[in-house]
Order: structure tokens, then C-alpha cells, then sequence
């Protein structure tokens, strides 16, 4: 009798221990960080950079409107968006290819509709973000999936459905992020003038003011204006390293 409580009680132990051993054996659950980032497939590009012919396509055939944002899509091609919200494309070389149309993938990554994305992400927004609903998706060139949030947040995961991070574009300025775009006509009248007296023969192409509440025109042949809040002339930017500053 004493013998077979000894032989239940060593295969009790064995069993606690296989079961101890098998729990620290296991594969650590992987925690996901909600905060990473990564890389947009595209880049936002300074409009002053853009080649001259797009500036002067935008210029020739939109002489109303101004840019409000630039980017170098992974195709390598420029989308630029006008201040009437209209996207145009242009090839590397900045030959206008045709106008973005969100029912057309022709020229542009692929829009999805919310319903097609795939479960696993709807999934993985649901139950970490779930305050927020999805405004666009897209698949890049590249097969990542980039998902718009209801608070202006996007969301990276690749052509499985693993999360990547939040959206960041590593050719942006993080010191352009409190910019806002203006109507040229919203500008000081000082500036103005002083883009009349000097700049007779160019139009402006894109005007902000900055965080610091300085103002930032670009005109069509892509020199940058930068001027304070008062509207004084500060410098002038050419975007091939040579500055002009007001004396």
C-alpha cells in the first residue's frame, strides 16, 4: 500500500513538473507596440522642388489655384494636390500623365473600398483603435496596406495584414506640421507689393503661414519667399543653397 502512494505520489510531482516545464517552454506572447512607426510608401516633397514644368503645367492651365501638396509616389511618380482638392500626375520627368481619380487606379496606388480590406486588419483596428472609424484605405505599389483613421492617423500593415506602425513620411519636415495653407489674396498687402516690385513677372504658387506665424510664399519658378508676421522681407530661397537675406 505504502508503495503504491509512493509510485502516485512521484507521477503526481512528474506531471506538476512536465506541466512547469511545458508553461516556461512556451513561446512568450509578442507584445505589439501601438506607437511604432514606419514609413509611407510615399514622400512629401517641398512644392520649390517640384521640376519646373510641373510648376509651370499648374501655372499654364490652373492659373487660379495654388499647390497644397506635393509628393513622390513609390512609382516615382509626382501627385500633386491643388487647393481645390483636385490631384494631378506627373512621370518622374514632370510630364502630366492625367488627373487622380479614386475610381481609377490608372496612375495611382489602389483605393479599396472599406469593406474589402482585409479582416485581419479590420480585426486589429477594432480592437486597438476602436474609437475611431476607417475614412480610406489604400494598397501601395509595394502590397502594404495603408489605412486612414477618423483622426487624421494612418496606419501601415503589410500584404498579410501585420501591422507596420503609424504613417510617417521620412522626406517631411517635422517643423512644417503646424503650416497652414492661405489664398494668395489672404496675403498682407505689404507682401503682395513687395512680390509685385520685385517679382513682376511670377506668380505665386503656394503661400502658408508657418507656426511661428511667418509667412512662406513659393512662387512658379520655385523660389521660396519667407517673410514675418508683420510682412517684412526676411529671405529668399532659391532651393539650390543660395539664400538672399534683407539686409
Amino acid at each position: 500500500m505504502l508503495r503504491n502512494q509512493i509510485k502516485f505520489s512521484g507521477l503526481f510531482l512528474g506531471l506538476i513538473l512536465l506541466a512547469s516545464c511545458s508553461d516556461d517552454d512556451a513561446a512568450p506572447v509578442q507584445e505589439i507596440d501601438l506607437n511604432a512607426k514606419a514609413f509611407k510608401a510615399d514622400m512629401h516633397v517641398r512644392t520649390s522642388s517640384l521640376p519646373q514644368s510641373i510648376l509651370n503645367y499648374v501655372t499654364e492651365n490652373y492659373p487660379n489655384l495654388t499647390i497644397r501638396e506635393a509628393e513622390i509616389e513609390d512609382n516615382n511618380n509626382y501627385e500633386v494636390e491643388l487647393s481645390n482638392g483636385l490631384e494631378l500626375i506627373f512621370d518622374s520627368n514632370g510630364n502630366f500623365l492625367g488627373i487622380d481619380d479614386d475610381d481609377n487606379d490608372d496612375f495611382d496606388d489602389e483605393h479599396i473600398a472599406i469593406a474589402d480590406i482585409p479582416q485581419k486588419i479590420k480585426d486589429f483596428i477594432a480592437a486597438n483603435f476602436g474609437q475611431y472609424t476607417i475614412e480610406e484605405a489604400e494598397r501601395e505599389n509595394n502590397g502594404n496596406y495603408e489605412i486612414e483613421l477618423s483622426n487624421d492617423i494612418e496606419l501601415i500593415f503589410d500584404s498579410n495584414g501585420n501591422f507596420l506602425g503609424i504613417a510617417v513620411d521620412e522626406n517631411e519636415d517635422e517643423d512644417e506640421d503646424g503650416d497652414v495653407d492661405i489664398n494668395p489674396s489672404d496675403l498682407p498687402q505689404v507682401i503682395k507689393d513687395y512680390i509685385s516690385e520685385n517679382y513682376p513677372d511670377r506668380t505665386i504658387i503656394e503661400a502658408e503661414i508657418e507656426e511661428d506665424g511667418n509667412y512662406e510664399v513659393t512662387l512658379n519658378n520655385g523660389v521660396e519667399l519667407e517673410f514675418d508676421s508683420e510682412g517684412n522681407f526676411l529671405k529668399a530661397d532659391d532651393n539650390n543653397g543660395d539664400d538672399e537675406e534683407d539686409d
